[in-house]
């Protein structure tokens, strides 16, 4: 399926493009003066990259397709970290991410067995991508949770620090913690709260944004402004020690796609999924 990305008459004319140009230009030099050179780079070479894309895929040939929203595309755009940049993430229609093409295939292929019982999922920074899914199911009833719910449109959810859920033992069917770990204080913490609240033999479905060239996950002196406010980055090489006491599946894309799939879609080996399981009645 494809679907039209033309502009309204409205986004088209010479001033509509003469204000675009001039907010990104004041975005550049506020870059450049507050977080340096090379942040300020950074955010020069996506602006002219994902300029480049939108040429490209206004007159090539499809060559990328977005299993969340059906849009097919030569490309799909770059992503802007501060100081560095990750191309081929975002979609220019739906806006999601890797981490929402790879979650919107998993859940279409394989998708955890209390999405179809009745019951509760606790839905960590809700995300419509998941929610959706989730509304598949009248008797599934979700429960969003984040530090401030405000930013939310989804409901029902309250606000509630991770490391301290106030919510009782054994209370949930399934739970949705999708980037949010790298965001808190003590992701030791925080997991041995969702093992707590989920029921004996549920599950929790779990991604966090991998830097693939760590060898060991690196803890920063606070929120970093420039990667999202993320207070550590992950290695793929020792996040599944911090899983504990949770036994766990890793869902990889070559372990859930073709390989012609992994490039349509554009899931790196940085999007893995982890499917675990509460064993025990603690």
């Amino acid at each position: 399926m494809s679907i039209s990305t033309t502009a309204s008459p409205g986004h088209t004319g010479a001033g509509f493009w003469i204000r675009v140009i001039q907010n990104r230009l004041r975005l550049i030099a506020g870059r450049f003066l507050r977080s340096g050179f090379r942040s300020g780079w950074t955010l020069v070479y996506v602006s002219v990259a994902n300029l480049i894309r939108r040429i490209q895929n206004k007159f090539l040939g499809a060559r990328v397709e977005c299993p969340c929203c059906g849009w097919e595309g030569y490309g799909f755009k770059y992503l802007d970290c501060g100081k560095f940049h990750v191309p081929n993430v975002e979609c220019p229609v739906c806006r999601g991410h890797e981490r929402h093409r790879m979650l919107h295939l998993f859940l279409t292929r394989r998708k955890p067995a209390f999405m179809d019982r009745p019951g509760r999922v606790l839905h960590f920074a809700p995300e419509k991508q998941i929610r959706s899914f989730i509304d598949q199911n009248p008797d599934l009833v979700p429960i969003g949770i984040d530090w401030d719910m405000t930013q939310y449109a989804l409901r029902p959810g309250f606000n509630c620090d991770i490391h301290h859920l106030a919510l009782p033992d054994h209370s949930f069917e399934g739970l949705y913690c999708i980037h949010v770990l790298e965001h808190v204080g003590s992701d030791y913490d925080a997991i041995k709260e969702l093992y707590r609240v989920l029921k004996p033999g549920a599950e929790a479905v779990i991604m966090v944004p991998f830097m693939m060239h760590q060898t060991e996950t690196e803890e920063y002196d606070g929120p970093d402004p420039e990667i999202f406010d993320h207070v550590r980055g992950y290695s793929p090489l020792d996040f599944k020690h911090r899983l504990a006491p949770f036994a766990y599946e890793e869902v990889t894309p070559a372990s859930l796609l073709d390989p012609d799939e992994v490039v349509r879609f554009q899931i790196p080996d940085s999007q893995a999924i982890y499917l675990c399981r509460k064993t025990t009645q603690a």
